[in-house]
């Protein structure tokens, strides 16, 4: 495929940094001239070497070898796109040029150090670089190899390439037949100490200048303590549930915070890795979970400060005696190691009490906050809490780390382009000292190259306009097509930003891609599609074009289950995962479709089967009409709610039928969910009722007239049961029928296929269906349904009860 070229004739380019435009310099250094090379790249044996092999070897060692074959590629992508550009091969050159040359050199690293001079001192961690153009020589020199690495891509940056996509298929690179360079004189260096995403393509990263110092803050805390050490102190155990004993989370037992030990146990044992190993960065970040020490003594390190969104007292100043503790002890014997640690779950809020350390590097993990609204927007819960810990962090520390997520949590195939919650919130983050950018992210680009992009941008340099790096995306990537795309993706955008539903995964996908809005989104695709004039434009177009049809395929499930068309799913569920499989295998290159080295299916299908799969399967079930027959034409999805704040709700009677609830609201469980209520944050309880209007020949196959008494039918040991399905839930489930409580059966089967069956009162679950057998409750005529829900774990998608329809089913 032949890539398209930007034509911008006889570039020459302002030498200030990060420059948005391009304008005519008084004086000029020519390195191509109509397709004649004019210039020559000079750079150390050393620079160009062959890998070499360091396992085993220090820490330190390791990243100087990794840094210098970074610089390599980079000294290759030089000359490669200079000749790309122009057509002219130039040439990389060994050592010091001659002085009979007549071409101009480009001077690489510790050469261009010699003739001018190293770069002035920058604060970002040795990623400071000096940017010379001169009428008889180039220079780019690093304080690193990195820095010299970035050097060199400020010099393509000027001249217009841009790589917007991993793959060829992702770059955009001028036509320039003369190619000159402003004279100019700069040290630089880029905003952030460390910016890049999860997923990264290491070509794709290193070109658009990710990298640097890392923040190490992932779940680690309880490791550094080991099980026999927690055995001789039994005191270091937290106490969880009246008892100290080990209580697992991810990577070990959670430990009392409180106890001066348990932090100069730790500090030891990093101290230990670090005179072994080396290193600047190691976590304190804790194993993942939410349930941490109860002792008196933690308790009383808590500052009161109420996290709604946690629902419970913030555990930050808590966390920060300890890891105060664990710090002043390392950094006596390293003190320029860097302990990170996630602000999360219960201590994402910022401290009251406790100063940070300066080696203590937070990583603001915002999980429970809005992913797809800005935090500007008072109408999304949770947002001015998230300003507030964001304005918190920042005066706590100069240098700040955060943990976003470049993807919509839990379900990654919706496009998602992230344009106007990034355009708003990164320059937010950037004005509250925010130092590293870590976003959490996926191969993904084919939802969210925008937001992708948009966020390396702006982590190099904040100063920038998120519209202009957005406008000169869709331009230089679509092409012809450009204005149509820009639609398409604006319309997106604004779908997430302006449906007032904030829940997370699939739950709110109703409410947020009606039809209305689907059939918008294919009409202004198919527009762009033929608005393209060159294969690359139809190439681009055609990834989004995919994107979206596997996305319908997704939300055609999500209506048929709401809709009770259920017979499809097992083979919509198959050609959804299929063809997933296969555009994550073709555009590979790309980054696209979630194929990820974490998990050992595609991020798409991994969370389907997590959130969607058991439902769809136990519908297709319940659908088979050779053994069941579905007594309701449709699935009921509309209920009247009542938030149930005291717990008095079945003491009160609000199960029973002659109940009045004229007074409840109304809802619809496959449109709206508890975040979506003004319940996002809300955990306890709240019941629904329903009325279910069933004839009395549906109750018995052969019932001889509409009189026919249901407790003769009951009696019949051939009778068939009547059960009452629920799709899915968050938490508990209680389920009265006509006043009567319905116990639910839960049948475990072990690995031989053998049936255990325990009764218990209420149904417990997440995203998992429910049978109730209803056979004793259920009469002809109208039935009063009353379901009482529970939730019973906080998690960041922010849902809560009925997560879909309700069924009244029985044997065939």
């Amino acid at each position: 495929m032949q890539i398209n070229r930007v034509s911008l004739g006889s570039m020459v380019v302002v030498g200030i940094l990060w420059g948005q435009g391009f304008a005519i310099a008084a004086c000029q250094t020519t390195l191509v001239d109509e397709g004649q090379a004019k210039c020559a790249i000079y750079v150390t044996a050393r620079v160009m070497a062959e890998d070499q092999i360091l396992i085993g070897q220090p820490a330190a060692a390791q990243q100087s070898e990794s840094s210098r074959q970074r610089l390599r590629e980079s000294v290759k992508d030089l000359s490669h796109y200079l000749e790309k550009m122009s057509g002219a091969k130039v040439g990389m050159i060994p050592g010091e040029p001659v002085a009979e040359s007549s071409t101009i050199p480009i001077l690489v690293g510790e050469l261009a150090v010699s003739k001018f001079g190293p770069p002035q001192p920058q604060p970002v961690s040795g990623q400071g670089f000096r940017f010379v153009v001169t009428p008889t020589a180039i220079g780019l020199a690093g304080e690193s190899d990195l820095g010299t690495s970035y050097a060199i891509y400020e010099l393509l940056d000027r001249l217009g390439c841009r790589w917007f996509m991993p793959s060829e298929l992702g770059e955009s690179i001028p036509e320039l037949k003369t190619i000159r360079l402003a004279t100019t004189d700069e040290s630089l260096a880029p905003y952030t100490i460390y910016r890049d995403i999860w997923h990264s393509d290491p070509v794709y990263s290193r070109r658009n200048r990710a990298g640097g110092l890392g923040i190490s803050a992932g779940h680690a805390l309880e490791g550094y303590v080991t099980k026999d050490q927690l055995e001789q102190h039994p005191d270091w155990n937290a106490e969880i549930g009246g008892e100290r004993r080990l209580h697992p989370c991810d990577v070990g037992h959670r430990l009392c915070w409180a106890n001066p030990e348990v932090a100069d146990a730790i500090g030891d044992s990093i101290i230990a890795i670090l005179d072994r190993d080396g290193g600047r960065s190691m976590s304190l970040s804790p194993g993942d979970g939410t349930n941490f020490c109860e002792c008196a003594k933690c308790r009383a390190l808590d500052s009161g400060d109420w996290d709604a969104t946690m629902n419970c007292i913030s555990i930050t100043d808590r966390y920060l005696h300890l890891a105060n503790r664990i710090a002043e002890r390392v950094a006596a014997k390293h003190p320029d190691v860097m302990l990170g640690f996630l602000a999360y779950v219960q201590f994402t809020r910022p401290p009251l009490r406790e100063k940070v350390h300066p080696n203590l590097y937070p990583q603001v993990a915002p999980i429970s906050y809005s992913r797809a609204h800005p935090m500007t927007d008072d109408q999304v819960p949770g947002n001015k809490d998230l300003r507030h810990l964001v304005e918190g962090w920042g005066k706590c520390k100069p240098d700040v780390s955060y943990y976003l997520y470049s993807w919509f949590l839990a379900e990654s195939c919706a496009p998602n382009p992230l344009i106007h919650k990034w355009s708003t919130d990164l320059p937010i983050l950037y004005r509250n000292n925010c130092k590293f950018w870590q976003p959490e992210g996926i191969t993904n680009f084919e939802t969210s190259l925008q937001g992708i992009y948009l966020g390396l941008r702006l982590a190099w340099n904040p100063n920038q306009d998120p519209k202009q790096i957005i406008d000169e995306l869709h331009d230089r990537f679509y092409g012809n097509a450009s204005p149509q795309m820009a639609a398409y993706w604006k319309f997106v955008d604004q779908i997430w930003v302006g449906t007032p539903e904030y829940s997370g995964c699939c739950w709110g996908y109703l409410a947020r891609f009606t039809p209305e809005r689907l059939g918008e989104m294919r009409q202004l695709l198919d527009v762009a599609k033929s608005a393209a004039k060159s294969d690359v434009e139809r190439a681009r177009i055609q990834i989004a074009d995919e994107s979206l049809t596997l996305f319908e395929r997704y939300m055609k499930m999500r209506y048929d289950l709401a809709e009770g068309r259920f017979s499809s799913l097992p083979a919509d569920m198959k050609t959804y995962a299929d063809r997933a499989t296969a555009l994550a295998d073709q555009y590979a290159p790309q980054k696209c479709f979630g194929k990820m080295y974490w998990i050992h299916s595609l991020t798409s299908d991994f969370y389907f089967n997590v959130f969607c799969r058991a439902t769809y399967t136990d519908a297709a079930r319940i659908a088979d009409s050779n053994q069941f027959v579905l007594l309701a034409p449709k699935p009921v999805r509309e209920f009247k709610y009542q938030v149930d704040f005291e717990r008095q709700g079945e003491g009160l009677g609000w199960m029973k039928p002659e109940f009045d609830d004229q007074t409840w609201q109304g809802t619809d469980t496959c449109l709206q969910t508890w975040s979506s209520l003004g319940l996002h944050d809300y955990m306890g309880m709240l019941w629904y009722r329903t009325t279910i209007e069933l004839p009395p020949t549906t109750l018995e196959e052969n019932a001889p007239s509409s009189q026919v008494k249901l407790d003769a039918v009951r009696t019949s040991s051939k009778s068939p049961r009547v059960y009452l399905w629920l799709a899915a839930t968050d938490g508990s489930a209680k389920l009265f029928v006509n006043g009567k409580h319905i116990p639910y059966v839960k049948v475990v089967k072990d690995a031989e296929g053998q049936e255990t069956r325990t009764v218990e009162n209420e149904f417990v679950g997440y995203a998992q269906p429910a049978s109730f057998d209803i056979t004793d409750a259920i009469v002809s005529g109208r039935n009063c349904i009353a379901i009482q829900c529970v939730r019973l774990s906080q998690n960041e998608l922010g849902s809560g009860g009925l997560l879909g329809p309700v069924l009244v089913y029985r044997e065939k």
